[in-house]
């Protein structure tokens, strides 16, 4: 068949619209039809196959190429050109917005296909981007009883000068810093803080706000001693650690004496991050060095942990992944989670040994399948995750298994560490357990940028074979050491270690007498200064999570001038970490305030 006749019998009028008409009806022949129709009805799928091709995904085209395929078939059947091309459409319509109702109702999860596990992208996700403080409620959201409480909530003027001033420096934030760094209280105008003092925060005009939840400054605001060591420091000399100071081996020494024997050497960085990423490097080095693990890049870690911000540990910190909007995956290819061993609403529950084992059979399990990993890493207490602690027996029972195997095992005491936790300097010291590689950072220099890694010699030695110079300009300058010296000699000094075990118990004997008269208090959990309270429905009948009273009693607490945070998954619990130096005054100040909101929600007696 010459393609130019066709044409040209097209242009001539040789197919004129009665005889395509008459085609269409079935009053011409199909087997008979010239060969010029039939290269049309050809030429026009093709057309159509193209056209619909560009607009649908992969899937839809593999349906439409089914759909087409089948056209002969239904043609054989009945003999009509009309009926062969409007089944498979019709078909291929129907089955297409199938597909489309089945994709919108899928979107929001995301299946790891790897281990089955399914992370629900939830709507709050968008506002936790903001900052996990004080996540944003649309007023819409409410419900008729947290919108009756708000009516009745006894706000404190503010004054006039200080929201214009805060809302003036929040404009210009918004143009020069990037779009998702967040501030607290941005809907209400921020709070604008200039100065510290012990156990508080101090605007502009003088008022006083209790910190409840900055364990950075560790040993309060502004500390005296603190201060005079870092204006003596900076007015004789900064420099780095190639140089040789005397307060670079003096704060070695006094940290070291603060850990087990095992762990005697240290690195001195700037920040947890950049503590954590060294650690995770030092780990990978040795669990090679050592030559047993089969897969010495992987990383094992818990859901809903966060180790930091740097691409190495954001692809480790699924506290991070669960707050992209993107769809993007940001798990890293040698990543594996367990879950989080959450004993109160988690898949096992109970405080118990039987707890802590089946949920480190999820480590046993990876270890097993991979014939060992070269690290696995966990938060002494999970802190983002919402002040979970370890139930008893996990972390010995993750160590043995993954060192076993010939893997390295980290403890991340970012938050934890410097004797927040009342009983021991180190979280990680009331699990009996001793770590290969302990992380450490915010509350180190009482706000003054230094962090570190403290490991055994046998694990430092392998990270060391690479011939690679580990050097940090910053890390351990004299007049971070100075400050840090300082800060070990205020704990040591005030007793901090007994004051946060008596303060934190006395908030805790406090919470749970608020949880015999409110069933929206789930659990009250922690050690020390690091607590947590977790809402639910009921703690009776419903332990599903209340986020909405959660951030309703951290906005009334706001306007009393109170400062808390919440966090976890569900965003429902609320995080108690001040600085070491409270005392009863500031527990019942706390107290108080969480009473009030209570009762202002749902009034007792």
């Amino acid at each position: 068949m010459n393609f130019t006749n066709v044409t040209s019998q097209w242009q001539g009028g040789g197919f004129s619209l009665e005889s395509l008409t008459k085609f269409m009806e079935h009053k011409v022949d199909p087997y008979t039809a010239s060969g010029e129709m039939k290269l049309i009805a050809t030429s026009l799928c093709f057309i159509l196959v193209a056209m619909l091709s560009l607009a649908f995904s992969d899937r839809s085209k593999c349906l439409l190429v089914l759909c087409i395929s089948a056209a002969p078939l239904v043609h054989d059947l009945f003999h009509s050109y009309m009926l062969t091309f409007m089944i498979p459409s019709g078909i291929f319509s129907s089955l297409y917005f199938a597909l489309r109702v089945d994709v919108k109702k899928n979107r929001a999860a995301k299946v790891d296909s790897k281990e089955g596990k399914k992370t629900t992208m939830r709507k709050q996700n968008r506002k936790h981007a903001r900052g996990s403080f004080l996540l944003h409620t649309d007023p819409k959201e409410l419900s008729k009883t947290i919108k009756s409480a708000r009516m009745s909530m006894k706000q404190i003027e503010t004054d006039t000068k200080l929201i214009e001033l805060g809302r003036e420096l929040i404009s210009k934030r918004s143009k020069s810093l990037g779009p998702n760094v967040s501030c607290f209280y941005a809907d209400e105008g921020g709070l604008v803080i200039t100065k510290g003092e012990g156990s508080y925060l101090i605007d502009p005009a003088g008022n006083r706000y209790l910190d409840c939840c900055n364990n950075v400054a560790a040993v309060g605001h502004s500390h005296p001693k603190v201060v005079k060591a870092g204006i003596n420091a900076l007015s004789e000399i900064q420099t780095n650690s190639r140089f040789l100071h005397p307060s670079h081996q003096r704060y070695i020494d006094k940290l070291l004496n603060t850990f087990p024997a095992e762990l005697d050497t240290v690195y001195l960085v700037n920040s947890g991050s950049e503590a954590n990423d060294l650690a995770l490097r030092i780990a990978r080095a040795h669990a090679d060095v050592q030559g047993i693990a089969t897969k010495p890049n992987d990383v094992i870690c818990l859901d809903s942990a966060y180790h930091g911000h740097t691409q190495s540990l954001v692809e480790i910190s699924p506290y991070k992944w669960y707050q992209n909007i993107d769809g993007k995956d940001y798990k890293g290819p040698h990543t594996h989670v367990v879950s989080l061993p959450d004993t109160f609403r988690g898949k096992h529950r109970g405080w118990n040994k039987e707890t802590g084992l089946a949920y480190s059979n999820e480590v046993k399990d990876i270890v097993e399948e991979t014939n060992g990993v070269g690290v696995f890493i966990a938060e002494s207490v999970v802190g983002c995750g919402g002040q979970v602690c370890l139930p008893p027996g996990y972390l010995a029972e993750c160590y043995d298994v993954v060192r076993g195997n010939g893997g390295v095992v980290i403890a991340d005491e970012i938050q934890t560490g410097f004797a927040r936790s009342g009983e021991h300097f180190w979280h990680f010291q009331t699990y009996g357990v001793v770590p290969d590689i302990v992380s450490f950072g915010k509350p180190c220099g009482n706000g003054y940028p230094i962090a570190g890694v403290v490991c055994k010699r046998e694990v430092a030695e392998s990270f060391a074979k690479s011939g690679i110079e580990y050097f940090n300009t910053y890390g351990g300058n004299s007049v971070a050491c100075s400050i840090a010296e300082s800060v070990l000699d205020v704990i040591e000094e005030e007793n901090l270690l007994k004051n946060a075990n008596d303060i934190g118990k006395y908030i805790v004997d406090g919470l749970l007498r608020l949880q015999n008269d409110y069933d929206c208090i789930g659990d009250v959990r922690g050690q020390g200064l690091f607590l947590g309270i977790e809402f639910v429905v009921s703690r009776q009948h419903d332990l599903r999570p209340d986020a909405e009273v959660c951030k309703f009693v951290v906005d009334f607490l706001r306007y009393q001038r109170i400062i808390v945070s919440r966090d976890g998954p569900d965003h429902n619990v609320i995080k108690i970490k001040p600085p070491l130096v409270w005392q009863k005054t500031e527990a019942d100040t706390l107290l108080a305030g969480i009473a009030s909101a209570l009762q202002a929600i749902n009034p007792v007696g």
